[in-house]
Parts: C-alpha cells; structure tokens; sequence
C-alpha cells in the first residue's frame, strides 16, 4: 500500500492496517473515533489507514461511519468454498434449523477461540458473539469444549478464562476437565446451558475432517424450550451427516422404526435411528 510513513517497515504497515480491520469483528459500524479506540492508533493513523482501505474496497464508508467492505466479503467466500466440510453442512443445517427452530452454527478452532464460519437462524439476535465471522472464548462454548475433548490436550491452544459472563460459564480447569468427562461420555457432544448468556442452551458435536481444520455443528436454543436429549441426537446425527458428505461417503440408508414428536418450538415427527442426509426424510424434528 502506498500509504507506509518514511522509515516505517512493511510489517508495521501491516500490523497497523490488521489492528484496524480487526477493530469491526462482532461490531456495528464504526466511527474514526471508535476505529482509533478499539485498533490503539492514533485518530490521524486511523483516518490515514481507513481512506485508503476505503478506496480499495475493503473498507465502506456512509457518511460518519465505517463497516467492512465487499472486497472483505469475497475473501471471506473463497475462504469457506475451499472448504468441503463448509459446504456439506449448509443442507444439513438448513434443513436441521427448518425443522426444529433452533439456529445452528458451523464453527471452527481459531487459536483459543472458536470462529463462526456460518449461521442459518436469527435467535438470539443478528450481532454480537452470535454472528457469522464473531468469536467466542473455546472454554465458554459448547463447540469448543467438544472440540478439546475430542483432540489431544498436547494440540489445545493456551486456556485462559477471562471474562464470566453468568454464574454458569466455566471458570477453572478442574470444572473443564469435568466438563470434558461429561461430553466424552455423551459421545463427544457438548452441552452448555446458560455458560454463554443467560436463557442460552448450545449442544454441540465435532465434525471429523481432513480439511485441516477443527470443526463443530451446533444447536442453540431458549433452556426453558429445548428438550436437551432429543437435540444432543439430532447433533450427533447431523455432525456425521456432514462428515460423511464432506468425505465423499454416500448417504446411509434410512431404516424406518418408529417416530417421536420433538418440539423445542413445535411439534413434529421425525424417523428415529438414522442419520440425516439430503437424499433421505430428514431426521430432525
């Protein structure tokens, strides 16, 4: 970029222009004032950085304020195109949110917390942590703590508990491990009521993959709605769903044995004892 102050070296150029881009993550758009806050540059570094950004469309600018551009949005979706577990969970969780209500997310391991890849549901809200591309801590998580539990403690990134924000979310390794027990003993499903936000229940399930990534598919719902055992299955199910599209395995056959209603939000009937593929009825219900 032709923007580098005399002496100043390309990797603090880069430093500098990362520090901003990564001042929206999880945001609204910002203004100069809150650019320069939340990426630690002066306010005339910031303006200088973002007028450039601006022109090459990484940056949008509406009057006062800044979001991220197109530019950012196209990186964004080659990123998740190379990824074949990306694109066998779409169907599976479409169809898992069509027909239980609940919002499923794609997520993967990024460092110490987990990335959300993609969404397919508008509750708890369209901001914030929630978000397709927000972050949440690993340990506060139930993707994350299905992921610790199912690679060895030797690949985990550095553990820190930081900010708890309800009396339910993890705070201390004795209370991981113990967690981590109980998901290996569900199958490595994860299960966190509350541990995000309050009235919050998230169950998630590893995706096995040879992406080179660590991915998990989860769940999340009201706690007085969801009914945790039957969507700790449908988890289960759906996980190996993705697995087996994204490693090119044809769809197991469904063997029809009895159905049962589930109804976070409603009622309805699915096939009990298969696991879902867009080939077959679908399983979550």
């Amino acid at each position: 970029m032709a923007m580098a102050r005399i002496g100043e070296t390309p990797t603090a150029m880069i430093d500098r222009v990362a520090s901003i881009l990564e001042s929206f993550v999880g945001q609204r758009p910002l203004t100069l004032a809150e650019v320069a806050r939340g990426s630690g540059l002066p306010r005339s570094s910031a303006h200088r950085i973002l007028q450039r950004l601006v022109e090459l469309g990484w940056v949008e600018r509406n009057e006062f304020k800044y979001a991220l551009g197109h530019r950012m949005f196209e990186l964004g979706t080659q990123f998740t195109r190379q990824r074949s577990v990306h694109r066998a969970a779409l169907p599976v969780m479409t169809e898992l949110h069509r027909r239980t209500g609940l919002t499923a997310h794609l997520s993967m391991l990024a460092g110490a917390e987990i990335l959300h890849l993609e969404r397919v549901g508008v509750w708890p809200g369209d901001a914030g942590e929630w978000c397709a591309g927000a972050r949440q801590p690993v340990t506060r998580t139930a993707a994350g703590r299905a992921l610790l539990a199912a690679i060895p403690r030797a690949e985990w990134p550095e553990i820190v508990f930081g900010t708890l924000p309800t009396c339910y979310t993890v705070r201390s390794t004795v209370q991981l491990d113990r967690e981590l027990a109980r998901t290996r003993d569900r199958g490595g499903v994860a299960v966190d009521p509350q541990g995000c936000a309050l009235g919050v229940t998230v169950v998630a399930a590893p995706i096995a993959t040879g992406d080179g990534g660590h991915f998990a598919l989860s769940l999340c719902g009201p706690t007085k709605s969801v009914r945790t055992e039957a969507v700790i299955a449908d988890v289960r199910r759906a996980a190996a769903a993705v697995w087996r599209q994204a490693s090119g395995i044809p769809p197991l056959r469904v063997r029809a044995t009895e159905t049962r209603p589930t109804e976070p939000f409603g009622r309805a009937s699915r096939t009990v004892g298969a696991i879902w593929s867009p080939d077959a009825e679908p399983l979550v219900g």
